[in-house]
């Protein structure tokens, strides 16, 4: 292990499971003191009990990203108990309710629609703006997004989930050329497909895992894979790295299907 994140203080939210889990996990062996912020009390604090009982730091801050007031709270008992902020790494999700609610524009019902985007979008934009202005009074701080691959390629059947981090892509962009000046650096990771818990549920549906396999050129990526690009990105080593947009798919978005058409559609 080691001390990439030594001194720094990180704020992973939807550390509970999946990404953010796997993330809240590595920072910490990397050095860095760990805020897990979940809305999900009882497995935010399994994942906070589980790093210091290896030896690591982590705190847990119950976290609902819809309500302002609740992050603002976040990041006000951070800076009390802390003093600074040197990372967020940002990955809140309803994963469930995308799997099962979202739909092409035309049958997605309005209140679906409006709970995504306050969820994925609303969100990083109250998370950013919270914790961008104790970054910007410190003059330095690293921001990982969490986005997708999704936002990038068409991807049918799920219109909010798609617009709403096609604006977190577009938000990292924006921000990260305003707040360059104060020292401060704004990255997205755009996942493919990952095993996390609500998408292991999701694979043993019936074809499903068969299906992935051809839509992949590589193995499936797992939560680990997308941490430890975020750790680059939150670390030093990624000092001149703002406005990256970084797919971690597996090869999705590279290629059209596993077919060789240059036989079919002739030379020239």
């Amino acid at each position: 292990m080691g001390q990439r994140l030594a001194g720094k203080v990180a704020i992973v939210t939807g550390a509970a499971s999946g990404i953010g889990k796997a993330g809240a996990n590595l920072f910490a062996s990397e050095g860095a003191e760990i805020v897990v912020a979940d809305i999900n009390q009882d497995a935010g604090r399994s994942v906070s009990e589980a790093i210091n009982a290896v030896g690591f730091k982590a705190t847990f801050v119950q976290l609902d990203v819809r309500d302002t007031a609740s992050v603002d709270a976040m990041v006000k008992a951070v800076i009390k108990r802390s003093g600074r902020i040197d990372v967020l790494f940002h990955n809140v999700v309803n994963a469930r309710m995308v799997n099962q609610q979202d739909r092409r524009c035309p049958d997605l019902p309005e209140e679906v629609w409006l709970e995504i985007v306050n969820v994925v979008l609303s969100g990083t934009y109250r998370c950013c703006k919270a914790v961008g202005q104790e970054m910007i009074r410190q003059q330095s701080g690293s921001i990982v997004l969490t986005a997708t691959v999704d936002a990038l390629v068409g991807c049918a059947g799920y219109d909010a989930y798609t617009a709403a981090k096609g604006g977190v892509v577009s938000m990292t962009r924006s921000l990260a050329a305003g707040i360059a000046r104060d020292g401060i650096r704004v990255n997205a990771v755009c996942p493919g497909f990952v095993e996390t818990e609500p998408q292991r549920e999701w694979l043993e549906k019936e074809g499903a895992s068969d299906a992935m396999r051809m839509l992949h050129l590589l193995p499936i990526a797992r939560p680990e894979d997308i941490a430890n690009f975020a750790l680059y990105l939150a670390s030093d080593e990624s000092s001149k790295v703002t406005g990256g947009i970084f797919p971690i798919d597996s090869g999705y978005s590279a290629f059209k299907a596993h077919i060789d058409l240059s036989g079919l559609l002739g030379g020239t």
